[in-house]
């Protein structure tokens, strides 16, 4: 995308039927903006791909919207290349299953979630009723065999936050910001707690109010969620594997230990089956499709027994997203990837860690 409402790509995509737009079921990538709460690069990029798709469909932006999932993930700092990855899926009557596990993609829409629900239980429990219809719109019988959960949901404004009080309810937080104590925050881990509990990754009891953004043993392997000011409910796309799939595509993940682990990338690959060198995942990533990864940004100031200043930068929140991007390109080559990301703490991945996922053309 050469700007936040270019979609000519998309737009060619359809024109040269490399893409029936009635198979589209999800978009996803990265937008120039700011990536907060209210980002108008974010907003305008989801308003172009919306109007451009339901004019090919002849429908309405707001059909789209309620068909499709679409994840934007504002900001684009560094060397990532604003762009959208365009899903699409095929009932391939007559073409077998190749035999071996492969792509497959599930999508559902939870119900309108109140702002006052956001960051608690009401998020969560609607997350996770998404995830479990997802779950079986992919097709997937063994949670195990899903690699990556992407959810948008809607995060809170100074305009949600009153409309709650005047109907009587407070919100989890009144800060509206990226912060540890922030409404992204809150509605973020709320979606990756709400996918914890879908794939059995956590506890019913282990799950409570109290404890989001308080205990960070309680996460997901495979969630990266984001919210926006332009959600009123969460989508949710899940991407597994299935014997039962004649894609030609696979996914697997493997979750960085620490905002530096680039280990995780050959264990991303190795997990879909490709086979790294001597660690040489550049050559590995002769295959690669996409990479999706998270960047939160550490809970304590120290990296490796030293002290970093990342907690303190003013501009941390971009510098996470931007040494996410830096990591993906300098170890596959690509710098069209899905990198979100820039909170402190998280339920998404381990403690300190994050999730990183990765889509492959395997050669067989």
């Amino acid at each position: 995308m050469r700007s936040p409402g270019d979609v000519s790509e998309l737009a060619r995509l359809f024109d040269e039927g490399i893409v029936a737009p009635e198979n589209v079921i999800a978009l996803v990538g990265k937008s120039e903006g700011t990536g907060l709460g209210k980002d108008t690069g974010r907003e305008a990029a989801d308003r172009a791909i919306k109007e451009l798709v339901a004019a090919r469909l002849g429908t309405t932006a707001t059909d789209v919207g309620d068909r499709l999932c679409i994840v934007l993930s504002g900001g684009s700092p560094g060397v990532i290349t604003p762009h959208v990855a365009v899903f699409t899926r095929t009932d391939d009557a007559g073409e077998p299953a190749v035999g071996e596990p492969r792509l497959v993609a599930g999508l559902a829409h939870s119900a309108d979630i109140l702002p006052e629900e956001i960051g608690r239980m009401g998020q969560i429990t609607k997350v996770r009723a998404a995830v479990e219809r997802a779950l079986a719109d992919a097709g997937v019988q063994d949670p195990a065999d899903v690699h990556a959960v992407l959810v948008k949901a809607p995060s809170l404004s100074p305009e949600s936050i009153a409309d709650a009080r005047r109907r009587g309810h407070d919100t989890v937080t009144h800060d509206v910001s990226i912060g540890p104590e922030g409404a992204i925050c809150y509605s973020n881990d709320a979606s990756a707690l709400g996918v914890a509990l879908a794939l059995g990754e956590a506890a019913d009891d282990d799950v409570h109010d109290t404890m989001v953004r308080r205990d960070y043993s309680v996460f997901s392997d495979v969630a990266l969620t984001s919210s926006g000011g332009e959600k009123t409910h969460a989508e949710v796309l899940l991407l597994g594997n299935s014997t039962t799939s004649s894609s030609a595509l696979r996914i697997g993940h493997r979750s960085m230990r620490s905002i530096i682990d680039g280990s995780a990338v050959a264990g991303a690959l190795e997990s879909a089956g490709v086979e790294v060198v001597g660690g040489d995942t550049l050559a590995a990533s002769e295959s690669l499709v996409y990479a999706l990864a998270k960047m939160i940004m550490p809970g304590t100031s120290e990296l490796n027994g030293r002290r970093i200043t990342l907690l303190e930068d003013q501009v941390g929140y971009h510098v996470a997203k931007a040494m996410g991007g830096f990591l993906l390109a300098s170890t596959t080559g690509l710098t069209e990837v899905f990198v979100s990301g820039g909170e402190q703490n998280s339920h998404q991945g381990p403690p300190d860690g994050n999730p990183l996922a990765v889509i492959v053309r395997p050669a067989s």
